[in-house]
Order: structure tokens, then sequence, then C-alpha cells
């Protein structure tokens, strides 16, 4: 059964009986709960989720109360039921972000990791982190200053709150991707008083925020939010990691969350993982958080029913945290970040490449009108293209983009050229591949001036 007005706080719940380190996210807004018929009919259990209008998709595992003996079978209890219930309404079912060990009727899926901090001796071990204790040298010397905020100071509209606001607003628009839903919202105020909060400032101005929050039954700490802005010192982060593990130092552990797709995934998601990389650079957020030194990196599940396909699952997922369609989604995506459209257009140049090699290789350049040197020579310009897109998507700078857009339309104007020498061809196959040869050109130059105007810098 669903209820708008869950009998008890969801914060209270997740605090009580959250297992997972993201359990405490099912207070965000947007999240619907499923409350499970009391003992001894049902489990008593909560879950979180969003509708996808064809998924539930559950935040973590069920909130079930239960002894360390009986909790892998009122879980495993607890999960059936909810994908029963999502099934009467016509709904798949699974849950994201698990940590809990494989659950019977239920198969799991490795989507990332996490990387486990122990405070006091995380602390101890700052003096042999050379790399780490310069960053922090780095912004002293800037004069930055780090301190706990009371959630009493964010009241709505008291000052903090407002240039904590205006902080995150500017750190959003400054990451150029398209905003999420689900488990990343920024949501910095709900159920404040459930959080520790710590403010880096600069002159009396706030620079940098940090929003921690409880982890379940556990003594434990997740770093829900950091957001900083662009004047912030070098150092800022790691300066506010330091302050929240002096804060809570005698936690059992301080978490960064999931890192997604990290660890030994699937081949499917390291070919994601690849593909995404200048939009979403997964490894890089693997790689800094690496650099932090954490004691450990635990395994995070997708976890769907065994009857379920795990490919499925991963989409409604997905779908979740893309707030609808992901077509939508991507193309929005690809068309708000620096990086997409060089990337997007990069993507299929390869194929195309490769292709057109092919048909130097066994003599049919006249499909396309050429001869085959002249093909050869048109193969290895394409070659050079790609190289260059590729460059421009992991580093996007205006003077890149430029000489890609340049190159781009040399390529379009030569083959308007081309087309307009040797026509359509007689065949069908000769029309198909011309008029792809002269119109992909086209639409790539057009869309990468249209990227070259909207990135900033000239470097």
């Amino acid at each position: 059964m669903t209820s708008p007005e869950p009998p008890r706080s969801i914060a209270d719940l997740a605090v009580e009986r959250g297992r997972d380190a993201l359990s405490f996210l099912a207070v965000e807004s947007g999240m619907r709960h499923w409350f499970d018929a009391p003992p001894p009919e049902g489990t008593g259990a909560c879950v979180s989720y969003v509708d996808t209008s064809g998924a539930w998709v559950a935040a973590c595992s069920p909130l079930v109360e239960a002894s360390p003996e009986a909790c892998a079978t009122e879980l495993s209890r607890a999960a059936l039921r909810f994908v029963e219930a999502a099934r009467e309404q016509g709904r798949r079912a699974c849950f994201f972000a698990c940590e809990d060990p494989a659950l019977d009727g239920l198969s799991r899926m490795l989507i990332g990791q996490q990387p486990v901090f122990h405070p006091r001796e995380w602390l101890r071990g700052l003096s042999g982190r050379r790399r780490l204790r310069e960053q922090l040298r780095r912004a002293r010397a800037k004069g930055l200053v780090v301190r706990v905020v009371a959630p009493a100071e964010l009241a709505e509209r008291s000052s903090l709150r407002l240039e904590v606001e205006r902080l995150a607003g500017d750190w959003l628009r400054a990451r150029h991707i398209e905003p999420m839903g689900f488990l990343v919202a920024l949501e910095l105020f709900q159920s404040r008083s459930r959080h520790r909060y710590l403010v880096a400032e600069l002159g009396g101005r706030a620079v940098g925020f940090l929003s921690a929050v409880p982890i379940g039954q556990r003594r434990a700490w997740l770093v829900e939010d950091v957001v900083r802005s662009r004047s912030a010192p070098n150092g800022t982060t790691e300066t506010l990691l330091v302050a929240l593990m002096r804060e809570v130092e005698e936690s059992e552990y301080v978490t960064l969350g999931l890192t997604p797709l990290a660890g030994a995934v699937a081949w499917p998601l390291r070919v994601a993982r690849w593909i995404s990389r200048p939009l979403f650079d997964f490894q890089g957020l693997r790689a800094f958080r690496e650099r932090l030194h954490p004691h450990a990196w635990q395994p995070v599940w997708l976890v769907y029913p065994s009857s379920g396909s795990p490919v499925v699952s991963l989409f409604d997922s997905l779908r979740a945290f893309a707030r609808g369609p992901l077509v939508g989604f991507g193309l929005r995506s690809f068309a708000r970040h620096p990086s997409g459209l060089p990337w997007a257009l990069a993507l299929p140049l390869p194929l195309w490449t490769a292709s057109l090699a092919w048909l130097v290789a066994v003599h049919r350049a006249s499909l396309l009108g050429f001869p085959r040197s002249e093909l050869a020579l048109w193969v290895a310009f394409d070659a050079l293209l790609l190289l260059v897109l590729v460059r421009v998507a992991m580093r996007p700078r205006r003077s890149r983009l430029l000489v890609a857009t340049s190159l781009a339309f040399v390529d379009a104007l030569l083959s308007l050229g081309h087309l307009a020498w040797v026509g359509f061809g007689s065949t069908a196959l000769q029309a198909s591949l011309r008029t792809i040869a002269t119109t992909a050109p086209l639409a790539g130059a057009l869309l990468l001036a249209w990227a070259t105007t909207r990135t900033a810098g000239s470097r």
C-alpha cells in the first residue's frame, strides 16, 4: 500500500532503519513512499521510490526493522512484497544503490563503489600525505576559513541561506550538465536538523559549502553535497572534508557516496563509462577520491527481481535520474555541455572513416564519384578531423573549437563542390552515399559553429 501521509517521519525511519549510505536521501522531494502492512501479514517496511511510468525505482534497500539474525530474511521479504505491489500497478521494480549481500529471489549488478574513510585514523595519516597537505596549505595561504554551521543559521530567508543558495545556483550553472533528479538532486536543506553543515569563507563571503547526513543504523556519515564557487581557492574541497572529519572524529566511518561505474563493472557499463567520459568524467571522479586515500572501497549494487532483466532495470534507473525519457535527456545533455557536440560528432566518425577506407581497399571509390587516390586523401582528412574533435571534446576550448569548425567547413564545402561536379549517380546506393557524404559534414560544421559561439574562453 502507499500513503501520502506516513505515520512517522521518513527522516526518522531512514535514521533508525537505514542500512545503505544513501538511505537518508529518502527524504528528498519527489520521492514516493510505499508502506508494507505491519507484521505478521507484512514486514512494516518503508520503501522510498520514484515512478518512471514504467517502473518503481527504489532508493536503496527497504527500511525494515529486524534483528541482525533476521535481517536478510526480512529484507528479501520486504523487497519481494514491494516488487509484487509494483507489479499490481503495472510497474517493474528495482532497488538502486544497495550495499547488502545477495538476497533470496533477487539478483544484483555492480554499478560502482564508494570510498570509506575512518575519520580518526585518516586524520592521523594526514602528515604523510604530501599532496593533500599542499592543497590545504594553499587554501590557508589564501585566507580560507571553514566553520561549522548550526541548522538554525540556515532558516528560510536567513542571510547565510540566501548566500548558500546563490553559491549552489552558480555551482550548478558552471557544471554545464543537464540537471538530474532522484538521488543526485541538489537539496541542501531537507530535514536540515539532521545535517552537519560546514561553510568555507573567504573575506567573509561563502565560497564553499558541505552538507553531510547520517547513515541509518551505523555511526557514520555520508557527504551528501559539496559546492564551491569559481573564485574558491585550490584546496577548498579538501579543507571542508578535513573539517568534517574533525567534527565527526568519533564516528565509525565517513563516505563520499557512490562513484558510478567504478570497479569491476560489467563490460557494457565499461563501454558506457568510456562513451560518456567527456560529459561525465567518472574516471576523473574516481581518481580525485583515490587521492584522498580512502581506507576501502565498498561495492554498490543495483538489485532487481531474479526473473527480471538487469538491462531493463538499469534503463529504469537511468530514467529515474533523467526525470523522463532518456533520448530527450541525452540530447539536452549533449547540447548543453561544451564537450557534447564535438563528442557527438566524433562518435560516428570512426565507422564512416573505416567505411571509406574499405571502399578504397576494395576499389569501390566510384560509388562516391572519386578516383581511388582522391578518396584515400579524403580518408586521411576525416581521420585528422576525428583526432581534432576528440581533443576538443576532452578539453573544450574556443580556439580548438574554431580549428575543428574550420576543418568541418572545409569538408562541407569540398563535399558540396564534389556533389555538384559528379551528381548523385545512377543507382540508389550511390545517391544515398553521396547524400550522406554531403549533408553530414555540412550539418556538423553548422553545429560546431553554434557550439563555438556558446563556449567561453579564447584559449
